[in-house]
């Protein structure tokens, strides 16, 4: 499955959420449930595009542009009132995504960039003080004493000052109230760090992403539950009995972009970039028209 067919998918099932969402009493309610597979299929594309963009900041600036050009047609179609500071639309969530990515891999350049020079200086000191020893044993000696530990720095201080950034960006995603919020940001930043063109490992984590989005949640609804069935009925009809059908539709149909990202094979398919940056704030746009003739 190429990237082109895995974004269809998604979108198509966006479309289906967003009209649900938008007339509500006129689309079946299972229409929401199907858009839940969109957002970890995008979540993982953008984790993939990070690891390919020729210049991470320029897509960044992108994903920032398109997020205020949406959020008009967004608030129009889905909210009551217009705001550009509150209960945001998605593109707000994949733009902090991708800026903390791109703040990770600016850190990673910056210390990699200072990395020769450190070498270098430590190079001079071991000779100024062991001048009778050959080149080999002082090659040795940098490999085994510099390099491991400028290797170690130059992946834990990126760690750690990306950690430290998301105290700042929890309290934006908080303020901003976008889609998914904090927990859509961080599925960003673990689909890039699972390695996304690793079939096994975005398999996991899209597998742990979801689970924890909406497995959980089923989970505690069954715990929760005071319904009670004798045993011959069986452990499935059993949950449907207790789980609110709700919260069962939206973990059912979220397990298929689980499906999908694991089918993905790496390649891009025709090349129509803009027209799916494009289809968010459209598509929206024609809801919000569709609306306000239905409502005047």
């Amino acid at each position: 499955m190429t990237a082109f067919l895995l974004k269809i998918i998604a979108a198509a099932a966006m479309l289906l959420d967003h009209t649900c969402a938008a007339f509500p009493e006129t689309f079946p309610i299972y229409f929401r449930y199907i858009g839940r597979l969109a957002f970890p299929v995008f979540a993982y594309m953008i984790a993939q595009g990070c690891k390919h963009t020729g210049n991470i900041w320029k897509y960044v600036l992108r994903l920032g542009i398109f997020a205020i050009i949406s959020e008009i047609p967004y608030d129009m179609a889905l909210r009551s009132g217009i705001s550009f500071v509150s209960d945001t639309n998605i593109y707000y969530t994949l733009f902090i995504g991708t800026f903390c990515i791109a703040f990770y891999e600016m850190i990673k350049s910056l210390l990699s960039a200072s990395k020769p020079n450190k070498e270098s200086t430590s190079e001079r000191t071991i000779e100024q003080k062991s001048e009778q020893k050959s080149e080999q044993t002082i090659a040795q000696t940098i490999e085994q004493t510099i390099e491991p530990k400028s290797g170690a720095a130059s992946k834990l201080i990126p760690i750690a000052l990306l950690i430290l950034l998301m105290i700042p960006v929890a309290l934006l995603t908080t303020l901003v109230s976008n889609d998914y919020g904090i927990l859509g940001v961080a599925c960003i930043l673990v689909f890039y760090f699972a390695k996304p063109e690793n079939r096994l490992t975005r398999t996991i984590a899209a597998t742990c992403i979801v689970t924890y989005m909406y497995g959980l949640p089923v989970i505690r609804a069954y715990k929760a539950s005071t319904v009670m069935t004798d045993s011959a009925s069986g452990f499935l009809q059993d949950i449907m009995m207790r789980v609110p059908i709700n919260a069962l539709g939206y973990f059912v149909f979220v397990l298929i972009s689980v499906i999908l990202i694991l089918l993905y094979n790496g390649k891009q398919g025709p090349k129509v970039k803009w027209a799916f940056y494009a289809f968010y704030p459209a598509h929206l746009a024609v809801l919000a028209v569709i609306k306000y003739i239905i409502n005047s």
